[in-house]
């Protein structure tokens, strides 16, 4: 086994991980940061957005196939494989022998708890190669379980935004998005609709396109540091504890992929921040087995459907002086376009913030997600699509737990597609979580209408549980050591020199997107490494 010395080890390469890596190499002058991640490096940019690419852009549908191929489903039942019509000279399973035990599936996992929607991006970057960048501050609500102080949260959120390169004014110069804000204004004049704030920037040299904040984004001047390192196609399999103590990890234990070889790192202090599940799943199988880990999981209810806008909005946008040169610039070159919205006119991009009377988060919009191509069944500019995502209440018993092996003895072990201990969901939605999942339908359903009819086929619907990819809480921070995983600083109960950061320290039931909270407890937590290294 080669050993690699550093002294900052981080699993995971996205936003979170890049925000520990940040802060750390601006704040210590020495620092070493040896990032390790299990995906490839799929830009040259390393953790690069793919939706800066020109070509998605102009083709929001196309991108909806790169999502899709990037996320990796987690926990699947294995399905009927009996072949009734397969020739018996073939083989087929045994009779009682239950479904195949094909890598990747998992024999353990029961339908009606699962989160059949929750998938992982492995890659440098992780999810924020192709996230929404979606980053409204959380209601008070959505934080009443937080350890910080108020006031110091504030300001960690405030810095979390200027760290993703959040802006709230880059659609302003959309024509639907003026006139969709409008309409939903006139229709509810009691309720907030504002801009979402969105982690990008208009190009200053083409303000046609937009740069999407990626990883890269994140690390800032880091990515060129000669102190940082970033190792891909590698697997963190755990952390090893120093021989003789139980509350200093020594080195981490890795299994560089294309060589089927393992790697051991030391170092002086152990970040984990591979995702909600890959991390406390990184912590079970070092033996770190704390009595919240993969507990109080929340993950948000999603309903969406797509409007058709109405013709009044569109012949609102033929007479509107204020759009008469843009409109015109666009008939000469496309005369025969029955429509008067330019091809390059940008996306609407609004939300409704939770409220005390509404709690749930709700964005209008285009984007592109792993459903909701428009395709050919209409012209993708007159197309808007409404999400509404729903909280869920924080429960100890919803969870996530990892298994070594499968209790039926035929079967040697269950493992994910990585060789890594398969995660099992075990989530239901209360009593409360449905009486709000309904009203947040029925909320959907009379606000898309204001706007336009459904799109045939995208009719109001729930969507598949977890497909939101917001869970939270698995490796939750707090200050009673039997209900999280970590404290204030993220560092985790027990241990000098381990912390954990991702969307799993949040520890309260969100229904807004949790990255902007996530960095700003990775802020804290990379203050708290550096005083450990700087005192050693």
């Amino acid at each position: 086994m080669s050993v690699i010395e550093t002294d900052v080890f981080i699993a995971g390469s996205g936003p979170i991980a890049c925000t520990f890596a940040r802060k750390i190499i601006e704040k210590h002058d020495s620092a070493r940061v040896y990032m390790v991640e299990i995906g490839s490096q799929d830009n040259p940019i390393p953790g690069a957005h793919q939706k800066n690419s020109v070509k998605y852009q102009k083709d929001m549908d196309a991108f909806v196939n790169v999502i899709k191929g990037a996320l990796q489903p987690v926990s699947i039942p294995p399905g009927d494989a009996f072949n009734s019509t397969l020739g018996a000279a073939g083989w087929n399973p045994p009779v009682g022998g239950g479904g195949l035990v094909s890598e990747g599936f998992n024999p353990l996992q029961q339908p009606e708890l699962n989160l059949r929607g929750t998938a992982i991006t492995r890659t440098v970057g992780g999810m924020a190669t192709h996230w929404t960048c979606s980053c409204p501050i959380p209601h008070p609500e959505e934080r009443v379980n937080c350890p910080i102080d108020r006031t110091k949260f504030k300001d960690l959120l405030k810095q979390a935004g200027e760290i993703l390169n959040v802006n709230e004014n880059e659609f302003e110069i959309s024509i639907r998005h003026r006139e969709v804000k409008k309409v939903l204004k006139a229709a509810f004049p009691n309720r907030e609709i504002k801009n979402i704030p969105l982690a990008v920037k208009r190009r200053a040299d083409n303000p046609k396109l937009v740069t999407w904040t990626g990883s890269n984004t994140v690390l800032g001047g880091a990515i060129s540091n000669k102190r940082l390192t970033i190792r891909d196609e590698t697997r963190v399999t755990r952390v090893v504890r120093k021989q003789g103590t139980l509350d200093t990890i020594e080195a981490a234990d890795l299994l560089d992929l294309r060589t089927n070889k393992k790697v051991a790192v030391k170092a002086k202090v152990f970040i984990i921040a591979c995702g909600a599940i890959c991390t406390p799943q990184i912590l079970w199988n070092s033996d770190i087995k704390l009595q919240a880990l993969g507990r109080y999981l929340c993950e948000q209810s999603m309903t969406f459907c797509q409007v058709v806008l109405k013709k009044t909005i569109v012949d609102a946008i033929s007479a509107n002086p204020d759009y008469k040169d843009a409109i015109d610039k666009h008939k000469r070159k496309y005369p025969s376009d029955p429509l008067p919205i330019p091809f390059d006119d940008p996306e609407p991009q609004l939300m409704i913030g939770y409220s005390d009377n509404a709690k749930y988060h709700v964005q209008i919009h285009r984007d592109a997600f792993s459903y909701g191509d428009v395709g050919p069944r209409s012209d993708p500019r007159v197309i808007v699509d409404f999400r509404f995502f729903g909280k869920q209440d924080v429960n100890k018993d919803n969870r996530v737990e990892f298994s070594p092996f499968s209790p039926l003895d035929w079967r040697p072990g269950v493992t994910d597609k990585y060789g890594m201990p398969q995660p099992t969901f075990y989530v239901q939605r209360s009593a409360d979580d449905a009486k709000r999942d309904q009203e947040m339908m029925e909320d959907m359903t009379k606000t898309a209408l204001a706007v336009g009819p459904f799109l045939p086929g995208s009719y109001p619907q729930f969507m598949e549980p977890g497909l939101a990819l917001h869970i939270t809480g698995t490796t939750r921070v707090g200050l009673d050591k039997e209900k999280s995983v970590a404290d204030a600083n993220s560092r985790v109960h027990g241990f000098k020199n381990l912390w954990v950061g991702g969307n799993n320290v949040i520890p309260d039931a969100t229904a807004s997107n949790p990255t902007r909270t996530s960095v700003a407890y990775a802020i804290k937590a990379a203050d708290d490494v550096i005083s450990v290294l700087k005192s050693t």
